[in-house]
């Protein structure tokens, strides 16, 4: 099948999907229906969990009325000994007389049952002096000597003494001195035979209970005070089970401001200010804000207790969670998109692989070519994919044919141009030998050096391109064998020391330790001698500086050449190690060469297993830093090629 009548059929079902559109618009109807059913049922849950709380109070307050019908309470208030008022001893402890002990104890085992069947963390028995009689923490009875005598001072004193028989005071939380966590204080008053009411009766439910009764299974559920701050988050527990230290006098010191978040910190914005006022205006309500790009819908509801608000909020990725919802969308979705659902998808995505088939097989193969030796592509297709595996072939045997030609035209060349350079260099010197073909004047001398010296610098050149032209087909070879590092480069300066002397430039060796690796010696002296013959040229005439290190990096050697010469500015050391780059054309004509002793440097030193870089600011110098294996991980076979 042709790929024009595939490509129709893509196109054709295409064209279906467009019918997409109207399930987008279902969905919009359905998303606008399930968000109005979520509200109604975010005010449900509020108003469900503000009876709970209510729940909570009420049954607080008959617990409490119901505790002090026990009619111990009224008949150790009668005794004629607690009647007389209280007493001391030395230490300030009150003491009890056997009557009141009797009762006493008939009291505390009362108050343990009813701490054991309730969510209480202590209850105690005050009386008008502000002097406790009894006391429970957590079950635990206080003895005498625990008992404090300063709870006139507590918030809740003044208020259980203004009550009537069977009314019941709500304090505001605070830090209770025993438990050492936020409570709720509940109050009522002893009020005996005569009508008088010498003490109250009281217990401290944990703010925690209060916790438990706003955790929801979705979304974040929690109370704001008037004042702006959450006495209680379903998303955060920890205040509530805080514990401080507090004196049974400073409980009023611990303003909840400072220990509760604030409003703002569910989120600073001004949508969700005009939802807060709306709070505080209004017995109830809704409203949205946007955060990190989500809607989130609110709703809230103010309760009788402090004037306290109840919210409950959902982020717009809940809003869509529960089996009625889902189903609703599922079954719009359903009966708008059957029809392209099935077809379309399976026959887009049956086109689209077969059309994608050959076209990844053939990127494949062509990913894990050898550029030096292309091989040809093979598809089992019989459109036009198979026309242009065809000519891909043809052109890899083109390539092929050409890459055989360059090598065969390059090892003639370098051959040639090489040959005539030996004898060259050979006659400079047996004319530089006054023995041999007798003595010659100093003109002569200059020339023959001039010839020797270019004779060198092409035999280098002809060199680089060379070894670029192995580089380039992976054919380079590497002797190795084990190098004292110490040696050689103390060997460099005594090989490459006559090209320094013209310009007087001082040399520094400052290999650190006893080094050793195993790697191409020649090749690793090459690198140095393409670094540094590139700094020689471009140091100053006078004070230049030319030095070179070693030291130990792990696994690695660490070889620097410093110099302290122009510079390389910063848009330039990118393509520093391309081949024939010249950072500026007008030095490569002022010191010659060809461009390609970085880049033969490059890739002798990966070849080696390490990596090259270099580190320049303009007008203060180069360094060219390089790495080697201390053992080397030679390939298993190194491909044929020449020399």
């Amino acid at each position: 099948m042709r790929i024009s009548l595939k490509l129709t059929i893509l196109f054709s079902a295409l064209i279906v999907a467009t019918v997409g559109a109207s399930s987008f618009i279902a969905f919009q109807s359905v998303e606008a229906s399930v968000i109005d059913s979520e509200l109604q049922d975010m005010s449900s849950v509020v108003k469900f969990k503000e009876n709970e709380i209510q729940t909570l109070h009420s049954r607080a307050s008959e617990d409490l009325v119901f505790a002090v019908q026990n009619p111990a309470f009224v008949d150790y208030f009668e005794l004629p000994d607690t009647q007389a008022g209280n007493v001391y001893d030395e230490n300030d402890v009150m003491q009890f007389t056997p009557e009141q002990q009797v009762i006493k104890d008939k009291l505390d085992t009362w108050i343990y049952n009813f701490q054991s069947k309730f969510s209480v963390d202590e209850t105690c028995l005050i009386d008008d002096t502000g002097q406790e009689h009894t006391r429970l923490t957590f079950q635990e009875i206080a003895p005498p000597d625990d008992l404090s005598s300063e709870e006139a001072a507590a918030p809740f004193f003044e208020p259980s003494f203004l009550l009537e028989k069977g009314k019941v005071h709500l304090q505001f939380p605070y830090v209770s001195p025993d438990s050492e966590r936020w409570v709720f204080a509940y109050t009522t008053p002893i009020v005996t035979s005569d009508d008088s009411k010498p003490a109250f009766y009281h217990f401290e439910m944990p703010i925690v209970v209060f916790q438990e009764l706003v955790d929801v299974d979705v979304g974040r559920m929690y109370v704001v005070d008037p004042d702006g701050f959450i006495i209680a988050d379903s998303d955060d527990s920890s205040l509530a089970n805080a514990k401080y230290n507090v004196n049974p006098g400073t409980i009023t010191d611990f303003d909840p401001r400072e220990y509760f978040p604030s409003i703002q910190t569910v989120h600073a914005s001004s949508e969700f200010n005009d939802i807060v006022q709306g709070m505080q205006t209004s017995t109830e309500g809704s409203g949205t804000y946007s955060k990190d790009g989500e809607k989130h819908y609110v709703s809230y509801k103010q309760l009788p207790t402090f004037g306290w608000t109840l919210v409950y909020e959902k982020p717009y990725s809940l809003m869509l969670v529960g089996d009625t919802n889902l189903t609703n969308l599922r079954t719009t979705m359903a009966i708008v998109a059957a029809g392209i659902s099935v077809g379309g998808l399976l026959a887009v995505v049956g086109v689209s692989s077969r059309i994608t088939k050959p076209i990844n097989q053939l990127a494949n193969e062509c990913k894990h070519q050898n550029p030096a030796h292309l091989k040809k592509v093979t598809l089992s297709t019989k459109d036009e994919f198979s026309d242009v595996s065809t000519a891909i072939n043809g052109m890899i045997d083109q390539v092929n044919q050409l890459e055989k030609q360059k090598e065969e035209f390059s090892s003639m060349v370098t051959h040639e141009l090489k040959t005539p350079l030996t004898p060259i260099i050979g006659w400079c010197d047996t004319l530089q030998n006054p023995k041999l073909l007798g003595a010659i004047n100093e003109k002569q001398v200059k020339a023959i050096e001039a010839i020797k010296r270019n004779a060198k610098r092409l035999q280098l050149m002809i060199g680089d391109v060379l070894d670029a032209q192995k580089l380039d087909l992976d054919r380079m070879r590497f002797d190795y064998k084990d190098i004292s590092v110490n040696e050689f480069m103390e060997n460099l300066h005594s090989n490459l020391q006559n090209v320094m002397e013209p310009k007087q430039i001082e040399y520094i060796n400052n290999t650190k330790g006893e080094l050793k690796i195993q790697g191409d010696k020649n090749r690793l002296e090459q690198v140095f001698s393409n670094l540094i013959l590139n700094a020689v040229d471009f140091v100053p005439q006078e004070n230049g500086r030319i030095e070179i290190s070693a030291e130990d990096n792990g696994e690695f050697i660490l070889f620097h050449v410093k110099d302290n010469g122009m510079g390389i500015p910063k848009d330039k050391q990118k393509d520093l190690f391309k081949k024939f780059y010249q950072v500026d054309t007008s030095h490569a004509r002022e010191h010659g060469g060809t461009g390609l002793g970085l880049a033969v440097s490059k890739g002798i030193i990966e070849g080696l297993g390490g990596k090259i870089s270099v580190e320049s600011d303009e007008g203060k110098g180069s360094d060219f830093q390089f790495t080697v294996l201390k053992q080397s991980r030679p390939k298993e076979k190194q491909k044929e090629g020449f020399d």
